[in-house]
């Protein structure tokens, strides 16, 4: 390397430092660097869950008899269920669940358990809150079970041979715990949040300070000058990826059963892409208030298109594209995959290649606005 080479890395390299003392000088910089990834990794783990428990089902019985009181006991014995309120009337379950008091309720009609012991079946009315879209959904499933368990203890056994049944069996997640998917994915999800908050504010806090012209007359090009820019940023991204790599198979049992090499070649290039996005976002913003709103705009459409809260599938045809170059989106894909089924090489690249082109796409337009504005 020539000696003016061997220069401007040294320089590039003071700017890194120099960056990333600012970043760990600050109080509020250090509190949301380091106390907050505890914070989300503890919370978030819990609080963004799909599951359905702990919930309590309103009950009409008209019946009394011996198969609504089977149907009570497998209500009670629930362990998803956690009160079994009874309500005198229809209207007045109807009451409960417009006052969200219970999520769902169970009508047993009069003539249930005669029915039943007639052989000639009977019908039990489910309400369920439809403003509770996906929790109905699965409460009415388990309603469903429950009902039909019950109905199954009560029938008088069939003559004849037995009846085909199917077994599910679930791969990469037998007990369908939802952790496992959760937390994961909150490897890609937090690691976003925190790094576009870092990176946007880099060059806008030169501009609100008025160090900006300061920086332009730094013997660098405008390239390495976002280079040096982005190292506390691209620190705090793997950091916080390997410390939430560590924690999450020793704090939740999520097994982690594939490369670890792969995972991190992952999260270098996911880094590398959320950096160049709030690289564009801080050359774009006047001041650190405009940054840290541009940051916000564009990380929620990166959440919400990520797959995280939401199936892929379930998504218009016309936002599938926006899906394909979200980098989000592939870290969750890469980090599920490597956590629990041991995601082959091939595979992770087909998700690299869309992390590695937007971060050069970024970085190029970060570049290309930064030369534009400081001529």
């Amino acid at each position: 390397m020539s000696r003016q080479g061997s220069n401007r890395l040294s320089r590039l390299a003071a700017l890194a430092l120099k960056e990333l003392k600012v970043v760990l000088l600050d109080r509020r910089a250090r509190t949301t660097l380091v106390i907050s990834p505890i914070v989300q990794l503890l919370l978030f783990g819990f609080a963004t869950t799909l599951e359905v428990k702990s919930i309590a089902i309103g009950l009409v019985d008209r019946d009394g008899g011996r198969a609504a009181q089977e149907i009570v006991a497998a209500l009670d014995g629930s362990p998803n269920i956690r009160e079994l309120r009874v309500y005198p009337s229809e209207r007045a379950l109807g009451d409960g669940l417009a006052r969200r008091e219970v999520i769902a309720g169970l009508i047993l009609p009069q003539r249930l358990s005669a029915d039943v012991a007639a052989g000639r079946g009977g019908e039990v009315l489910a309400l369920l809150d439809g403003r509770r879209t996906n929790a109905a959904q699965i409460v009415g499933g388990y309603l469903e079970r429950i009902v039909a368990r019950a109905g199954a203890e009560l029938r008088p056994r069939l003559r004849g041979p037995p009846q085909p049944q199917a077994i599910a069996r679930n791969w990469f997640n037998p007990n369908l715990d939802y952790l496992w998917f959760t937390m994961p994915a909150m490897i890609a999800v937090i690691t976003a949040v925190l790094v576009l908050s870092v990176s946007a504010q880099s060059v806008a806090r030169e501009r609100e300070f008025g160090t900006y012209d300061e920086l332009m007359i730094l013997p660098l090009t405008p390239a390495e000058i976002l280079l040096g820019k982005v190292a506390p940023a691209f620190v705090v991204g793997v950091a916080n990826c390997l410390f939430y790599t560590a924690a999450i198979p020793l704090l939740y049992g999520v097994p982690f059963t594939g490369s670890l090499a792969l995972l991190l070649v992952a999260i270098v290039v996911y880094s590398m892409s959320l950096v160049g996005l709030g690289l564009m976002i801080s050359t774009l913003a006047g001041n650190q208030q405009q940054a840290f709103l541009g940051m916000f705009f564009v990380t929620v459409p990166l959440i919400l298109l990520s797959g995280y809260a939401a199936p892929v599938d379930n998504m218009p045809e016309w936002l599938q594209p926006l899906v394909a170059v979200n980098p989000t989106y592939h870290m969750i894909v890469v980090s599920n995959g490597i956590f629990l089924k041991d995601l082959p090489a091939d595979l992770v690249l087909k998700h690299l290649l869309p992390m590695l082109g937007a971060a050069v796409a970024t970085f190029t337009m970060a570049w290309a606005l930064f030369r534009a504005r400081s001529e």
